[in-house]
Protein backbone atom coordinates (compact mmCIF):
# COMPACT_ATOMS: atom_id res chain seq x y z
CA UNK A 1 0.00 0.00 0.00
CA UNK A 2 1.65 3.24 -0.85
CA UNK A 3 1.80 6.20 1.63
CA UNK A 4 -1.18 8.02 -0.38
CA UNK A 5 -3.27 5.32 -0.35
CA UNK A 6 -2.81 4.78 3.38
CA UNK A 7 -3.09 8.64 3.87
CA UNK A 8 -7.16 8.60 2.43
CA UNK A 9 -8.44 5.41 4.32
CA UNK A 10 -7.26 6.74 7.94
CA UNK A 11 -8.49 9.79 7.00
CA UNK A 12 -11.72 8.31 6.29
CA UNK A 13 -12.10 9.30 1.81
CA UNK A 14 -9.60 12.16 3.12
CA UNK A 15 -5.98 12.30 2.23
CA UNK A 16 -4.80 15.75 4.47
CA UNK A 17 -7.18 14.23 7.28
CA UNK A 18 -5.07 11.13 7.03
CA UNK A 19 -1.84 12.97 6.45
CA UNK A 20 -2.92 15.10 9.70
CA UNK A 21 -2.96 11.47 11.98
CA UNK A 22 0.07 10.01 10.37
CA UNK A 23 1.98 13.04 11.12
CA UNK A 24 0.59 13.30 14.91
CA UNK A 25 1.01 9.88 15.39
CA UNK A 26 4.57 9.81 14.27
CA UNK A 27 5.58 12.82 16.15
CA UNK A 28 3.64 11.73 19.49
CA UNK A 29 5.88 8.03 18.51
CA UNK A 30 9.30 10.34 18.36
CA UNK A 31 7.93 12.16 21.92
CA UNK A 32 7.23 8.42 23.63
CA UNK A 33 10.45 7.18 22.44
CA UNK A 34 12.75 10.15 23.91
CA UNK A 35 10.63 10.00 27.15
CA UNK A 36 10.75 6.15 27.13
CA UNK A 37 13.63 4.72 24.94
CA UNK A 38 12.50 1.45 26.69
CA UNK A 39 8.39 1.05 25.77
CA UNK A 40 8.18 -2.53 28.29
CA UNK A 41 10.13 -5.34 29.90
CA UNK A 42 8.05 -8.06 28.01
CA UNK A 43 4.14 -8.02 26.40
CA UNK A 44 2.58 -8.48 29.40
CA UNK A 45 4.56 -5.46 31.08
CA UNK A 46 3.53 -3.94 27.48
CA UNK A 47 -0.39 -4.78 28.19
CA UNK A 48 0.24 -3.09 31.52
CA UNK A 49 1.77 0.47 29.73
CA UNK A 50 -1.10 0.39 27.40
CA UNK A 51 -3.88 -0.06 30.14
CA UNK A 52 -2.52 3.10 31.85
CA UNK A 53 -3.24 4.86 29.27
CA UNK A 54 -6.46 3.49 28.73
CA UNK A 55 -7.22 4.81 32.31
CA UNK A 56 -6.07 8.35 31.29
CA UNK A 57 -8.05 8.15 28.52
CA UNK A 58 -11.02 7.19 30.80
CA UNK A 59 -10.27 9.91 32.95
CA UNK A 60 -10.13 12.54 30.26
CA UNK A 61 -13.25 11.39 28.97
CA UNK A 62 -15.27 11.63 31.85
CA UNK A 63 -13.68 15.63 33.24
CA UNK A 64 -11.69 16.77 30.68
CA UNK A 65 -11.59 18.92 27.21
CA UNK A 66 -12.18 17.04 23.60
CA UNK A 67 -8.78 18.58 23.41
CA UNK A 68 -7.19 16.18 26.23
CA UNK A 69 -9.25 13.28 25.21
CA UNK A 70 -7.45 13.37 21.41
CA UNK A 71 -4.22 13.83 23.39
CA UNK A 72 -4.70 10.41 25.72
CA UNK A 73 -6.16 8.44 22.80
CA UNK A 74 -3.16 9.68 20.54
CA UNK A 75 -1.10 8.26 23.96
CA UNK A 76 -2.99 4.90 23.88
CA UNK A 77 -2.31 4.23 19.87
CA UNK A 78 1.08 5.20 20.52
CA UNK A 79 1.61 2.39 23.30
CA UNK A 80 -0.62 -0.10 21.01
CA UNK A 81 1.48 0.45 18.02
CA UNK A 82 4.95 0.49 20.06
CA UNK A 83 4.00 -3.43 20.87
CA UNK A 84 2.64 -3.96 17.74
CA UNK A 85 6.21 -3.04 16.46
CA UNK A 86 7.47 -5.45 18.69
CA UNK A 87 9.01 -2.74 20.59
CA UNK A 88 8.57 -4.70 24.12
CA UNK A 89 11.94 -6.15 25.56
CA UNK A 90 11.91 -10.18 26.22
CA UNK A 91 13.57 -10.63 29.27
Amino acid sequence: MELMEAAVLLGNGGQRGGAVMIAALARRMEEARKKHPVFAEGKYHALGVIGAEYEELVRAVERETPERVRDEALDVAVTALRLWAGEEICL
